[in-house]
């Protein structure tokens, strides 16, 4: 009878101990649970610091009182924005069917998704170094026309700008929407790169575009 509650004794050391040994178990998983979790939270703040740096330490992103800035850093996918325009009325034809061109030309900054079959399908294409960043232009048939009998098509022009340090985001502009366009010149200047183009017919036309990562709009020739 005595070996009853003696089995029963060990049965209750045995449990005491099991009991014990799973609670040491979880206090221990408890701790590695909280500091992957602290690791975590510091990669993840770590992650948002180099976030914020590439998005602000651009230098030519940095607001002063002679800064001119109409270019933002980064577009969320299918965004566009507006940046610059300017009134055109080009003579196209003086015959018969004499016919002025009025347009608006809109220079729009596009996410870079909308770049991509520009580069299948380009008319003409030029590239240039800036200071820091790299430029490349190219010209490409919209798909619209004009009521002229011969050649009709408008064009775009696409611009891609790349800077040369890793890190930041490359920035696409579209410029719209001119006829017969010819690209002249692509040229590095003091801290630009400037685009000289001819479009139109009776008289041709020159434009300037002048092309920073931070500003893209027309310039006066």
């Amino acid at each position: 009878m005595k070996k009853i509650p003696l089995l029963i004794l060990i049965l209750i050391l045995i449990a005491s101990c099991n009991s014990k040994q799973t609670s040491s178990e979880l206090e221990k998983l408890t701790e590695k649970l909280t500091e992957k979790e602290k690791q975590i939270s510091d990669l993840q703040t770590q992650i948002e610091n180099l976030e914020n740096k590439q998005t602000s330490d651009y230098y030519r992103f940095m607001e002063t009182s002679d800064s001119e800035i109409n270019v933002v850093e980064k577009l969320k996918s299918g965004e566009r924005k507006l940046i610059d325009k300017k009134d055109f009325k080009d003579t196209l034809d003086i015959s018969d069917n004499f016919f002025v061109y009025k347009h608006t030309s809109e220079i729009t900054q596009t996410s870079e998704s909308e770049f991509e079959s520009v580069l299948r399908d380009f008319d003409q294409v030029k590239s240039e170094y800036g200071n820091d960043f790299f430029v490349r232009v190219m010209t490409f048939y919209n798909g619209q026309s004009l009521p002229l009998e011969t050649e009709n098509s408008k064009t775009d022009i696409h611009i891609l700008i790349q800077p040369t340090e890793l890190g930041y985001e490359n920035k696409t502009i579209v410029i719209s929407d001119f006829y017969d366009v010819e690209i002249k010149t692509l040229e590095k200047k003091e801290n630009s790169v400037e685009l000289t183009f001819e479009h139109g017919k009776f008289p041709r036309k020159s434009e300037l575009i002048i092309i920073k990562p931070e500003l893209v709009k027309f310039g006066i020739k």
